[in-house]
């Protein structure tokens, strides 16, 4: 049984590899649209600091900058959170719920393999290419051509645990989302509503240790936060110790209550579903 689904996720992987190469277009399209929006947010960024007096006054006073952030160490924030919200982004939202609408995760029942399980394998690859065509080649350009905060070993360390963790979190965000073509005709607007939800209370845009201390302790438990403030702020040495530990640890928590749900949606959703044809 082993061996069967071993092969049937092999043969998956594969499937999803040509389809994730098959649009090119695509791929070049979201790393214009990163840059583009990655530019548009460190131009307003930059203002900002040029009309701080902090910024340029003294060593001193540029190192502390807006909460500890000085203008390299933001654009580096800017830079990490955006090009991690690349791999948070895997269509299979879409291609499940459209197998939901379709009527194929009956055919997926009857596979050796998990139907959500298959649905997950596929976006490894996305996962691959997108860091291959799209995140790689940004960082190379951002590292010719625009000043960066260098992270210590342990920052590094601590960021490939967490981002590992926070791609995770994203296939699981994206299961519960694509599962939700169960209850309604059409997940555009809920795909849609999720990407707004993540990239502001992920940090994504804003550093949460900006926002009011009321909010930033609500967000912070969140699993957004998990998706892209706690790696990056891992790499940029701004947790470590056992504060790390703890914002793993959160990670850790979500990933293991995301699987839970899922499997609760998954199986909700197969006591309602229901499929015409005859």
């Amino acid at each position: 049984m082993l061996e069967v689904q071993a092969r049937g996720y092999g043969a998956i992987l594969g499937a999803g590899w040509r389809t994730a190469l098959a649009y090119r277009g695509a791929l070049m399209l979201t790393a214009l649209t990163t840059a583009l929006s990655l530019a548009v947010q460190l131009s307003v960024w930059n203002a900002v600091y040029a009309q701080d007096p902090l910024a340029g006054s003294s060593i001193s006073a540029v190192r502390s900058g807006i909460q500890g952030y000085d203008a390299t160490t933001m654009t580096t924030y800017l830079l990490a959170g955006n090009l991690l919200a690349v791999l948070l982004s895997n269509q299979i939202d879409d291609t499940l719920s459209g197998d939901i609408y379709r009527g194929d995760h009956v055919v997926g029942l009857l596979r050796p393999i998990s139907f959500l399980g298959s649905h997950a394998a596929v976006s490894l690859p996305y996962l691959a290419v997108r860091l291959t065509l799209v995140v790689l080649p940004l960082l190379g350009f951002a590292l010719a051509f625009v000043p960066l905060t260098t992270p210590t070993a342990a920052g590094f360390a601590w960021f490939a645990v967490s981002a590992v963790l926070a791609t995770t979190l994203g296939i699981l965000l994206n299961l519960l989302v694509g599962l939700a073509g169960f209850i309604t005709t059409s997940t555009w607007g809920l795909r849609y509503l999720k990407g707004t939800v993540v990239a502001f209370c992920s940090g994504q845009l804003v550093p949460l240790e900006l926002m009011p201390a009321a909010v930033r302790a609500v967000l912070e438990w969140l699993p957004f936060a998990a998706m892209v403030n706690t790696p990056v702020r891992l790499l940029l040495g701004r947790l470590d110790g056992l504060a790390a530990l703890h914002a793993v640890g959160v990670q850790l928590l979500w990933v293991g209550l995301g699987l839970l749900i899922c499997v609760i949606a998954w199986r909700g959703a197969l006591k309602r579903g229901e499929v015409g044809g005859g």
